[in-house]
């Protein structure tokens, strides 16, 4: 009996609850703000409150943490295609950079050519054989384009050196910078002559035929025009750039001065340069 009425009491009880709810909600509706149960909701929210938002602090990075998961790939896809584009705008800014450098280098070269007054085949650095042995590099033009031994090579710079063997298709250039090169050259400012010879990775060491010949730092350096008597060197034509003195070297013992020589090109990044075609100058 006793099993059989304890339904019967949860559905008294549960109908009594729903009936008091209603009384109260009734209740509170009439009385509004000023009745006694609207202070006591208002006291449940002061202490509800701040419990609710210590727990919405609490679950707010958990959400947002899941939230950035669920969209983690579109961002990883929009992260990747910002990244493809400013390598592509630094790839565009570098390359460039680098037509405007290549043309004012083409530019020089052309102007050297126009001076020269004479043919030309343009070639490309494709070996650097600098050493302690040889200082040397290989370009793409040869026998084939007209290039002969002995031939002098240019840049936008100055003077770079001349042909030492030809193939029909490739060349190799002595630079004035190896200790086996001798170059006749004279001082702008005064136009008297010296002998110029190589010193690796040194500047490069210049030799007078006349002792007392003024010289200053600073003063500019350029090729004389004519092959030395000892048959050393090759037949540069005059007035190409070779250099700035870098330094003057006076001994009162010794006869003779000599000074230092830096060179006007800048042989680690040789790129074009001009081969001067001279007819009858190789052997």
């Amino acid at each position: 009996m006793a099993v059989a009425g304890r339904p019967r009491s949860t559905r008294l009880l549960v109908v009594g609850l729903v009936s008091l709810s209603l009384l109260v909600i009734t209740i509170d509706y009439k009385q509004g703000e000023s009745g006694p149960l609207a202070g006591l909701g208002r006291g449940a929210v002061r202490v509800m409150g701040p419990l609710q938002e210590a727990v919405s602090n609490l679950t707010r990075p958990v959400g947002n943490f899941f939230s950035a998961l669920i969209h983690l790939p579109s961002q990883q896809a929009r992260i990747k295609a910002l990244e493809a584009q400013l390598r592509e705008a630094r790839s565009q800014l570098t390359s460039n950079t680098s037509d405007q450098v290549r043309l004012r280098y083409l530019e020089k070269l052309f102007g050297i050519a126009k001076a020269l007054d004479a043919p030309t085949a343009t070639g490309r650095v494709i070996s650097n054989g600098v050493s302690n042995f040889e200082w040397s590099v290989m370009i793409d033009v040869g026998s084939g384009d007209g290039v002969q031994p002995d031939d002098p090579v240019v840049s936008g710079g100055g003077l770079v050196g001349h042909v030492t063997r030809v193939t029909p298709s490739y060349s190799m250039v002595q630079l004035i910078v190896d200790p086996r090169s001798f170059v006749a050259v004279q001082l702008t400012s005064s136009g008297r002559t010296g002998l110029l010879q190589g010193q690796g990775e040194d500047d490069m060491r210049m030799q007078f035929f006349q002792p007392d010949t003024p010289v200053a730092q600073a003063d500019t350096v350029e090729t004389a025009g004519f092959r030395l008597p000892n048959g050393e060197g090759s037949l540069y034509p005059a007035a190409i750039p070779v250099g700035t003195v870098s330094h003057v070297i006076e001994d009162p013992a010794a006869l003779e001065k000599f000074v230092t020589v830096r060179p006007a090109v800048d042989f680690s990044s040789l790129d074009f340069v001009l081969v001067v075609l001279m007819p009858g100058v190789g052997g």
